[in-house]
């Protein structure tokens, strides 16, 4: 398979362990792989933010908490610290990482499209907080002419407020849908009529089988303008993954990066038009695939 690359940009901001913390995990991930399943009672006690992130483990009220680091609402200076920890671990980090890689290669299409004079469409599935198109939007420098049109489809409802909400902080550039429906009745509906130059799908695989998968990514691919690029991730393996799979109960479905960009090939995507990647926890691959 195609080399995969860890991501270095040192502009991201990325979250990597100091020699301390590779020292702390030392100790502290082999104690998360003993924790029992009863464990999550106590857990849930440690501080709300914990007890909502086990509650709501894979939608974006979960993901929310990770992005933001600051515990909601404040509590007690031991409630915080272990809280800290928590949001500290390499899973967490991850993510906060993913979120830096996604937004960068959002906003490196788009300017690319912006010098080629192009209108922008977006399609961002199981959208959630869509914080990766909003944050990639308010990077891009000033120019009136740029025209950029996003859809983002979720069947939660209340993710879909909640990214109207966080939209509605901003003055967007740019023309937004939200479409409150499951991937399978979009697509159907929208027969390809519609062509996308950006297709987004983070945060959604590790809840699907698959031949879910497959479907979804081939009618990515039927949606995809020429030169168009979907871009995606998958967790993979980890030293934390029992932790999050028996004692939150947070469980997710795990694939290499052969398995993913295997997923991608069988759905008409060319390897040789794949930039494969890890974030530098080398627990998230991202994927950008292009038509």
């Amino acid at each position: 398979m195609k080399g995969v690359f860890i991501d270095d940009d040192n502009t991201l901001g990325y979250e990597t362990n100091s020699l301390f913390r590779k020292l702390v995990n030392v100790i502290f991930i082999p104690i998360l792989y003993v924790l029992p399943a009863s464990a999550v009672r106590l857990l849930k006690k440690i501080h709300k933010n914990a007890e909502e992130m086990i509650v709501y483990a894979g939608t974006h009220r979960a993901m929310e908490i990770i992005y933001e680091i600051n515990p909601r609402p404040p509590a007690n200076r031991f409630q915080n610290f272990f809280l800290s920890i928590w949001l500290g671990i390499n899973n967490s980090k991850a993510v906060r990482n993913r979120l830096r890689l996604v937004r960068r290669e959002i906003k490196n299409k788009i300017i690319q499209l912006a010098t080629e004079n192009k209108e922008i469409k977006i399609i961002n599935v199981a959208s959630g907080s869509a914080r990766a198109v909003f944050g990639a939007i308010d990077e891009i420098p000033s120019n009136n002419n740029l025209k950029i049109s996003v859809i983002f489809i979720d069947k939660n409802h209340e993710a879909i407020f909640y990214s109207q909400q966080l939209a509605s902080v901003h003055k967007y550039r740019a023309s937004f849908q939200w479409v409150e429906d499951t991937v399978d009745n979009f697509f159907r509906t929208n027969d390809h009529k519609t062509k996308f130059n950006i297709a987004e799908i983070v945060g959604l695989l590790e809840y699907l089988n698959d031949d879910d998968i497959l479907n979804m990514f081939s009618m990515v691919y039927k949606s995809l303008d020429s030169g168009g690029i979907l871009i995606t991730s998958n967790i993979v393996n980890n030293s934390e993954r029992r932790f999050f799979s028996d004692a939150i109960g947070w469980k997710m479905k795990y694939r290499s990066t052969d398995e993913l960009s295997s997923l991608l090939i069988s759905a008409g995507f060319l390897l040789d038009k794949m930039k494969i990647y890890y974030e530098p926890q080398r627990i998230h691959c991202v994927i950008v695939a292009q038509k």
